[in-house]
């Protein structure tokens, strides 16, 4: 979509908007704080939305001029009502000298206003809360599998959560044999690592369809966000950490038989049993920003690799 397209679509439906998404949009399309004007619709009868109207303009520079039903001349107007209604009695210059006149509050009351909606956003308001979000999360037990759970039902709303510890072996390198300050060869006689049995996590994610809601995927979408988001949040985590996801899909690869399709298509006269991928075996501290980039590589994100190791499991009910 052009960006007169989209200015038009935005104006078209700028009544249905809530103010943190519409700043939000007016962000992605690289209009700053600075390029963001706040207005008051003057109107003395209550109005059923929040925003009233959007401009876009280019002239003498690229900015939005916004009007909302809040502010000075609004409806609930802190104002005295007898000097809107004087505003009402003045000629058409005298009225547009008042407004320009209170638009310049009305600016800095409305930005504060709206900035304070969600003031984690907004570093003047919250300075360091980014910076400090890491120390936060950290007092939630990032061990816990209450924690867990609702960290990936965050980032992966579409799936079904199941978190258990397990039990996993983690190798433990070993050196060779050393009587005082000498050592009895250069190699390990007894093996060069051991075996030890840890506690450890399991999370298993459980989707109902093949694909995401944007057509990705999820043998691509999942490594992807595991690895955005939420990977780098459990760096500090030292428990072994294993995720599986698990396709619910019925419709299976066809095959090259008279009885069957090309595509994707249920198989005729045979079972489905739901496969389970392993997307990550590791203990997450491990895992360097150069490692997960090779990592995501290799499980197939953004390259046409072969798929996560696969298991089959029987469905759960």
């Amino acid at each position: 979509m052009s960006r007169l397209n989209l200015e038009q679509h935005i104006r078209e439906r700028i009544r249905h908007f809530d103010m943190p998404a519409l700043l939000s949009l007016l962000a992605q399309e690289g209009y700053g704080e600075h390029e963001i004007e706040y207005r008051s619709h003057r109107s003395l009868v209550h109005q059923g939305h929040l925003v009233h109207d959007i401009q876009f303009l280019h002239v003498p520079h690229r900015h939005v001029v916004l009007t909302v039903n809040l502010g000075l001349l609004g409806a609930q107007s802190p104002l005295p009502a007898f000097l809107l209604q004087e505003m009402e009695r003045l000629d058409p210059m005298e009225t547009a000298r008042m407004e320009r006149f209170l638009g310049y509050f009305d600016h800095e009351l409305l930005r504060a206003r709206f900035g304070g909606l969600y003031p984690e956003q907004n570093a003047a308001l919250l300075p360091g809360w980014e910076d400090a979000a890491q120390n936060r999360l950290s007092l939630l037990n990032l061990s816990s599998p209450s924690t867990l759970h609702w960290l990936f039902a965050q980032a992966f709303p579409e799936a079904g959560v199941v978190v258990r510890r397990e039990v996993s072996v983690q190798p433990v390198a070993t050196r060779g044999p050393h009587l005082s300050a000498t050592s009895l060869g250069d190699s390990t006689a007894l093996g060069g690592f051991a075996s030890v049995l840890t506690g450890g996590l399991e999370v298993t994610l459980f989707f109902d369809e093949g694909q995401c809601g944007t057509g990705i995927s999820w043998a691509t979408a999942a490594p992807q966000r595991l690895s955005h988001r939420v990977l780098p949040l459990l760096v500090h985590a030292a428990v072994p950490l294993t995720v599986c996801m698990v396709l619910r899909d019925p419709c299976a690869p066809a095959r090259l038989q008279r009885d069957s399709y090309l595509g994707y298509a249920p198989l005729m006269g045979a079972g489905n049993p739901h496969q389970a991928f392993i997307l990550f075996r590791d203990k997450p501290s491990h895992q360097t920003p150069s490692g997960l980039a090779a990592w995501r590589q290799r499980l197939g994100v953004g390259a046409a690799t072969e798929p996560p190791r696969a298991r089959a499991v029987p469905g759960p009910s």
